[in-house]
């Protein structure tokens, strides 16, 4: 497992809603308990949590994952420029700008293991960087 383990948007719905989302919960508890086994970081970039809010109270849930030990990255015109370049480079369009920016923010720290709900979207964004590794809830 690499040193920084990144939640998209299925991730973090898990882990603040779990007896809604069992099995991806559980799925996501694991990573997690092995990311601390190995003090790696666990960071959420913040375009996932566009995804996730939804201004109710089911918010809290998200606060509280996403309130743990600094987790949530800014989003930054290099990650951005690269988020748009592999949308250009695989011709999708704007609908896939968080499962992009995830991937750009997982390649601009060099590499992490990318826990999500959409592995065959994400594994096809990061195909050409190795050092980026897309573990599936489903």
């Amino acid at each position: 497992m690499a040193n920084i383990v990144l939640l998209d948007a299925e991730a973090v719905s898990a882990l603040a809603w779990p007896t809604e989302r069992r099995v991806a919960a559980r799925r996501a508890q694991a990573v997690l308990a092995e990311a601390a086994r190995r003090n790696a970081l666990v960071r959420i970039p913040a375009a996932v949590l566009t995804e996730t809010y939804r201004g109710s109270r089911r918010d809290a849930g998200i606060d509280r994952i996403a309130g743990r030990g600094n987790r949530v990255l800014a989003l930054d015109h290099r990650t951005s420029r690269v988020s748009g370049q592999l949308l250009g480079r695989d011709n999708l369009d704007s609908c896939h700008a968080v499962d992009a920016t995830v991937v750009a923010t997982a390649i601009r720290l060099g590499g992490a293991v990318v826990l999500t709900g959409d592995p065959d979207d994400l594994r096809a964004l990061a195909a050409q960087h190795r050092n980026v590794v897309v573990r599936s809830l489903t």
